[in-house]
């Protein structure tokens, strides 16, 4: 029996996402072929999928605009080769494709919020309705998708967190000085830093406000950003008005950052929006202590664990980084104790996988 993963790409996290969904279903009857739409055939995201096949269809953006034919079309082949017995389609565009085969049950898992703000998208569910279920990788996805979709029963609309293979992911990650001479940063100082694309949903611009705004105190404290996309410019040119540039460094997008996230100190989200964030599962990898926005999964994440600033308060997210610097061994070990146990209890690919079998609508599949 095959299941069929449809993904839009496999640019981070979605590489990671596609191979917890397809761990899932080791040791069952059931073998997954992983689709992704957009983007060329890459031997290294094969062998990273743990799934059956994977099929590149190399579609660019503008192909898949609108009615989307040619993945339809492509993904009809595929069904007539397989059979599948059911899909799983990541965001929305791939469960559009998806419901395109007649009677093929199909589960979207949503990453962010809002993904039904749009009319037209609530009026396509709500004809298909009867062959989806839907997963938000956090609480606060999940009922943001059941304030759009009222009329869908709330049993097939639930939650499934993203979760890490945390034994590999920590056998892979160099110390602290390796990751630091391996980023050319210096071995010494205190390190805070971000992993995340450069878009305003990110908010880096805060980040940065933050730090200016402890520049004086703590003298020997850094900040560090991994990641590219739009704004770089413009954050760059912030950090120059602010005379940072000695003391804020881009390191650009780098292929498994998650291996060097020991360089860091303390771990940094600012975002405006976020679903349920692998880049913090990560930084849980790596122990860090983490301060993060009130946003969504940031929130639901880090609960407990780390500090919490308003979205867009610069002043809550200094005052929490002054506090991080300070901390004793005693503390940063507690930190790291409550990081752990949430870990073990959220977060792991076990109590994932146990909790997506436990999904109401999985008991057909079962």
């Amino acid at each position: 029996m095959y299941v069929l993963q449809l993904c839009h790409d496999y640019k981070a996290p979605f590489l990671s996402v596609a191979r917890q969904y397809a761990s899932f279903f080791q040791n069952t009857p059931y073998k997954v072929v992983t689709v992704f739409i957009k983007g060329k055939e890459d031997s290294s995201v094969v062998s990273a999928c743990n799934s059956h096949e994977v099929i590149f269809l190399d579609y660019e953006s503008k192909e898949i605009r609108g009615l989307k034919k040619g993945p339809i079309s492509d993904i009809k082949k595929l069904y007539e080769k397989y059979k599948f017995r059911f899909a799983i389609a990541h965001r929305y565009k791939a469960l559009y494709i998806v419901t395109h085969l007649k009677g093929l049950f199909c589960i979207g898992i949503h990453h962010i919020r809002d993904d039904y703000r749009r009319l037209t998208r609530r009026i396509y569910v709500y004809r298909h309705r009867k062959q989806i279920a839907l997963l938000g990788v956090s609480k606060a996805v999940r009922d943001n998708i059941r304030h759009y979709l009222p009329f869908m029963d709330k049993k097939s609309i639930s939650y499934l967190y993203n979760s890490l293979d945390f034994g590999r992911v920590r056998e892979e990650q160099l110390n602290q000085n390796e990751a630091r001479s391996e980023l050319g940063i210096g071995e010494k100082g205190f390190i805070f830093g971000t992993v995340g694309r450069l878009h305003a949903d990110k908010d880096q611009a805060t980040m940065i406000r933050g730090f200016n705004m402890i520049k004086d105190d703590l003298p020997e404290a850094s900040l560090v950003i991994i990641g590219a996309g739009p704004l770089e410019e413009a954050l760059k040119k912030q950090v120059h008005d602010l005379g940072l540039e000695n003391r804020v460094k881009f390191l650009g997008r780098i292929p498994n950052a998650y291996r060097y996230l020991k360089a860091l100190d303390c771990f940094l989200l600012s975002s405006v929006r976020e679903g349920l964030p692998v880049a913090l599962l990560e930084a849980y990898a790596a122990e860090l202590p983490s301060i993060v926005s009130r946003c969504d999964g940031n929130e639901e994440a880090n609960e407990g664990v780390g500090e919490i600033f308003d979205i867009g308060d610069e002043l809550g997210l200094s005052n929490a980084m002054k506090k991080y610097f300070v901390l004793n061994q005693k503390q940063r070990e507690q930190i790291i104790f409550k990081i752990n146990e949430k870990i073990t209890t959220n977060f792991t690919s076990a109590s994932v996988k146990t909790a997506f079998w436990a999904q109401p609508f999985m008991e057909t599949y079962k």
